[in-house]
């Protein structure tokens, strides 16, 4: 992967992107002039900037132990309170819009730091709300306790149920609910955000009545992470034939088809078992060139896998896989107002 020249003794992984709901997470791989487009399991590093636009919600994983949901609209940094070497010592920044995050027990405090104050963690599971013009963040509390304090100095700690707003010019508000009914709130204010989290079967938030309402533009279909893992686990058809044309630009990839097959998933790796993925993407026929607003790549050696699917998006059979050599490729980005 290419990553800006002043960005390079900063790399410092954070996590991964596990689910996208929608056509554009972006990405600014730690440049302060370029936005990429961003895919699903591509790594996340600590002072990268994401952001979603009005279709997309996505999860990360973050290796400290725990996820985290970015709504639509939303704009999250990955940064550190203090040093880059220490990961297990780290915070997140909210722009704003919504977002979610449930964390595992830490060794040290997790901030989450907004324009109204700064939010404490040591594992929990909570809700932000960044309102982008008036700047007032609001956090309900479902699991845990958290210590907010606003830009005035005022500190407050909030338990389950509770909910806080501040940041606006009438200071901290703190109201208490009964944990259900601000699980209920959450579902009522933020219906799309709410049932795409629900569908990670990892959050108290109840699931919607309706199935149709889990995954707000994917529909239902298994995301890309899990066709991989369900595709190599098996046997069964799998693609022939495949040819990798890598020059000074994007890389394309083509192959035979599969009997049986509706579309296909392809993935290009860093590494042979396809866990340090760097593209991810669905194809209706048997060729796929990777979009120019994705990041880049350094020149060597890469793997690429492709996946049979059904017409349901399940997997045929294992992935086939091959490996190709590029010369380097430095992406110009994506215009944020554009298609990627």
């Amino acid at each position: 992967m290419f990553y800006p020249a002043a960005a390079q003794e900063e790399k410092v992984l954070a996590g991964k992107v596990i689910d996208i709901d929608g056509p554009r997470l972006y990405t600014d791989r730690l440049s302060d002039r370029s936005w990429y487009q961003a895919y699903m399991g591509m790594a996340t590093f600590l002072n990268e900037r994401l952001r979603t636009d009005d279709k997309t919600q996505a999860v990360i994983q973050f290796y400290i132990g725990g996820r985290a949901g970015i709504g639509r609209n939303s704009k999250v940094e990955i940064v550190t309170m203090r040093s880059l070497e220490n990961v297990r010592e780290g915070a997140l920044k909210i722009d704003s819009g919504t977002f979610w995050a449930k964390f595992d027990k830490q060794e040290k405090e997790f901030r989450i730091q907004t324009a109204g104050g700064v939010i404490g963690i040591e594992g929990t599971e909570l809700l932000v709300n960044v309102e982008e013009e008036t700047k007032i963040t609001e956090v309900l509390l479902f699991e845990g306790q958290v210590r907010v304090t606003d830009n005035d100095g005022k500190e407050q700690l909030l338990s389950p149920g509770d909910y806080a707003s501040f940041g606006g010019p009438r200071g901290m508000c703190v109201l208490s609910y009964p944990a259900p009914s601000l699980r209920t709130l959450v579902v009522e204010r933020f219906p799309k955000f709410s049932s795409f989290l629900a569908a990670q079967n990892v959050t108290s938030i109840p699931k919607p009545a309706s199935p149709t309402l889990i995954r707000g533009f994917n529909s239902q279909r298994d995301d890309l992470l899990t066709v991989l893992s369900k595709a190599q686990a098996m046997a069964g058809e799998t693609a022939s034939g495949l040819q990798a044309n890598a020059g000074s630009g994007p890389p394309s990839f083509s192959w035979t088809s599969v009997p049986g097959a509706d579309s296909y998933a392809l993935y290009v790796a860093e590494d042979q078992k396809m866990e340090e993925i760097l593209f991810s993407g669905n194809a209706d026929s048997t060729s796929l060139t990777v979009p120019s607003g994705a990041p880049g790549l350094e020149s060597g050696n890469y793997y690429w896998a492709v996946v049979a699917l059904d017409k349901n998006g399940k997997p045929l059979g294992n992935p086939a896989q091959a490996v190709f050599q590029t010369p380097g490729w430095v992406s110009n980005g994506v215009s944020l107002e554009e298609d990627a």
